[in-house]
């Protein structure tokens, strides 16, 4: 069921710094893509998301802006399609300390009902020392209060987020 692996290096040579999944049932692949795909529902599940702007110039939806608590606007663009397997995308705002930012959502589907989904984050690059000591140790939690949404989200699932700071 899972396809082959996309080599991230083909749009940054960031280290991963975060990690995490969180196992679905009861949908299909291409559901629990649509959900993740689809920038207008990142405020359903992601807790410093407080909404979406598409940008009408893009009618494939694939750029978009996120205003977050904390960061600001950031503007989002998908650097890599694969439905119902994977997207790649960066996110860059002026009061986004991440300057380098590129991630990946893949969808590892066990069959037709079940599998896994997977967030994975990469970058060097945290301007300011404020932002270099709080990072590490808040993005973690956000993250896993939104694996926690997703979970409930996609039938329950065990979910779990990995630090690489």
């Amino acid at each position: 069921m899972t396809t082959a692996h996309v080599d991230i290096s083909q749009f940054t040579n960031a280290p991963l710094r975060l990690s995490s999944e969180v196992s679905y049932a009861g949908f299909s692949a291409d559901e629990v893509f649509d959900l993740l795909g689809d920038p207008k529902k990142i405020t359903d599940w992601y807790p410093l998301a407080k909404s979406v702007l598409m940008h009408d110039d893009d009618p494939t939806g694939q750029a978009f802006d996120v205003e977050f608590t904390f960061f600001g606007r950031v503007s989002e663009k998908v650097l890599y399609w694969q439905p119902p397997h994977r997207y790649i995308y960066q996110a860059v705002g002026e009061q986004f300390p991440i300057k380098d930012y590129i991630a990946e959502i893949a969808i590892d589907a066990a069959d037709d009902q079940r599998g896994t989904l997977i967030w994975s984050i990469y970058f060097n690059v945290v301007e300011g020392e404020e932002h270099q000591r709080i990072l590490p140790v808040i993005l973690p939690a956000i993250n896993r209060a939104g694996m926690a949404n997703l979970s409930r989200m996609l039938g329950g699932g065990d979910y779990a987020v990995r630090s690489f700071f």
